[in-house]
């Protein structure tokens, strides 16, 4: 389903584990997110 929305809890955990070190992969297992959905969050936080 495209563009779903998620929690902002979820947004949060995904910044957090991403500073604790974790990989992309662990963290879309982790919060049941896709790879790419992860990805795009953590490159939208950096900008």
């Amino acid at each position: 389903m495209a563009n779903k929305l998620i929690n902002m809890s979820k947004v949060r955990k995904v910044i957090q584990l991403h500073h604790q070190g974790k990989a992309k992969q662990f963290i879309s297992r982790y919060l049941g997110l896709s790879r790419n959905t992860v990805k795009k969050y953590i490159a939208l936080y950096k900008v």
